[in-house]
């Protein structure tokens, strides 16, 4: 016993000084706009103490909750549970959910939310005068780690009652989360596995799925026990934890094997950050969005903005392969100076436009990462999925947008949508980099096509995502036009792709702010 304890301790030193208590943002994955105060109603939180347990004897603890302004006790909202509250109520930390929970309500992307926020437990005879990592909470991961029942009992009747007493919460369990990180994750998860009648959605970060209680029999027991009602987002990363309890990265890839083995509805996102909170707090808000679609009260999540693998029948044989050759390309890349990234008029840089792209950016470590046929939704996918991981590139071109119109008519504003949900995933990912956002090209012969005037109803709304600072917007649709405003096939055969020539003017079109933002 004694041992394992050390080895515990030893995880639990990892986190306060490796991880600075999950506690501050590199500039790997910086916190985006979801999670920054924003001019919406800002939910209150009040603080708590349990001094006494009935489950865990001898324990003590604070927690929070978190009661949203649009709260009306008329109408029953939703509920999430966090573990190590403290490190998620936190408004300047990694994660900040009561912002990003701000955010999403007030824009209709997750329900009215109640949100509790609960410590481990501590066996001194006093709190700590103030919440936190010092001193150790002794009984933390002898409530997390343990596989059984006992934590949610505790919640549902120790933590629970009075809030559920003071609070209009629905008893719908598919309107109950829960959420926690490391030991936390893995708690989470068990709740949800033994209460399946109370909770039914889980957010695991960096999730100890591991030998530390035996965690890591989680992936055969789940394969062999009849599928349970839950919903599970894990997220971990490649410099996560490996030591003598096991391999953090290893064990959530097995975790999301056997999810995907028995048709959970789960989502795993694989980053590259270690045993802490930057990651998973960088994408909190999709992760939120994801584990609360479809809600009653969550208005329909566009297609523009949910991520997702290209399906179309042309272009599923070289679509993935073309990502992992990307991938390894980046990999063998010193450094990546200038990054592309578009659909199919972006990847024919490498087709009709290759004399030119070789004349004017063979010498400046670019990586293209166009790829035919691609909407915002599959933009999204691919940055989720590594495309630009381990990249400081000094400037971003994106012009993305068409498909969306093209294949679907999207709407304007969700289209819009899509492309700013790109630049937030550049800004969070890449927040050394300029990025140059084009307008969407003209398609169509003339003005009055209605590719054409939905794509300018496009570049309208997108032309506001220009800070001056890091994001810079550029319309060169003209230099592809006529005096009369017809698209030329001289320009674009096909009233959509340019040909040489097309790129050409594309390309000069460009230089001088491409030179100005890479600083030449």
């Amino acid at each position: 016993m004694e041992t394992t304890v050390k080895h515990i301790l030893v995880i639990f030193v990892a986190l306060l000084f490796g991880a600075t208590a999950f506690a501050q943002q590199d500039q790997k994955y910086a916190l985006g706009p979801d999670s920054q105060v924003q001019n919406v109603p800002q939910g209150e939180i009040t603080q708590g103490e349990i001094l006494e347990s009935k489950t865990f004897p001898g324990t003590k603890r604070r927690y929070s909750i978190y009661v949203p302004k649009q709260y009306d006790p008329k109408k029953p909202a939703a509920l999430m549970v966090f573990q190590d509250g403290h490190a998620y109520e936190s408004r300047d930390g990694s994660y900040r959910a009561p912002v990003v929970m701000d955010n999403l309500i007030a824009h209709g992307e997750m329900p009215v939310t109640i949100g509790v926020f609960v410590d481990p437990g501590h066996k001194k005879d006093q709190l700590p005068e103030q919440r936190g990592w010092r001193p150790r909470p002794e009984n933390r991961s002898f409530e997390y780690d343990t596989l059984s029942a006992d934590y949610a009992t505790f919640l549902l009747d120790e933590v629970l009652p009075p809030i559920l007493e003071k609070y209009n919460i629905d008893p719908n369990p598919d309107r109950w989360a829960i959420c926690g990180a490391s030991s936390g994750g893995i708690c989470a998860f068990t709740v949800a596995w033994e209460r399946p009648d109370k909770f039914r959605k889980v957010l695991s970060h960096i999730g100890s799925f591991t030998n530390i209680r035996h965690g890591d029999t989680y992936p055969g027991i789940i394969r062999k026990t009849e599928k349970k009602p839950i919903r599970v987002f894990l997220q971990d990363g490649s410099g996560d934890l490996d030591n003598e309890h096991g391999n953090w990265p290893l064990a959530n890839q097995q975790m999301a094997k056997a999810l995907a083995y028995k048709g959970y509805d789960y989502k795993f996102v694989y980053g590259t950050e270690g045993h802490n909170g930057k990651h998973g707090g960088a994408i909190l808000p999709e992760s939120m969005r994801w584990l609360w679609r479809g809600d009653k009260d969550v208005k329909p999540t566009p297609k523009s903005i949910t991520p997702e693998t290209q399906t179309a029948e042309w272009a599923v044989k070289w679509w993935m392969p073309r990502h992992k050759e990307k991938l390894a390309a980046r990999k063998e890349m010193e450094k990546v100076d200038l990054l592309f990234v578009g659909d199919s008029i972006t990847h024919g840089w490498e087709q009709a436009g290759k004399k030119v792209f070789d004349q004017f950016y063979a010498d400046r470590n670019v990586l293209n990462i166009g790829f035919s046929g691609d909407r915002t939704e599959h933009v999204l996918w691919r940055f989720e999925n590594g495309a630009i991981d381990d990249i400081d590139p000094k400037l971003a071109v994106v012009m993305i947008g068409t498909n969306n119109t093209g294949h679907r008519m999207d709407p304007a504003d969700e289209t819009a949508l899509g492309i700013e949900h790109i630049l937030n995933g550049l800004k969070s990912r890449l927040p050394n980099t300029k990025i140059l956002l084009l307008a969407v090209f003209p398609r169509d012969a003339d003005t009055k096509g209605k590719h054409r005037v939905r794509n300018d109803e496009i570049n309208a709304l997108i032309s506001d995502f220009a800070d001056g600072e890091q994001v810079f917007f550029l319309d060169i649709g003209d230099k592809f036009l006529d005096e009369n405003g017809n698209l030329p096939k001289s320009i674009m055969p096909d009233l959509l792709h340019p040909n040489e020539k097309g790129y050409e003017a594309w390309a000069l079109a460009m230089e001088p702010i491409i030179k100005k933002l890479m600083g030449e």
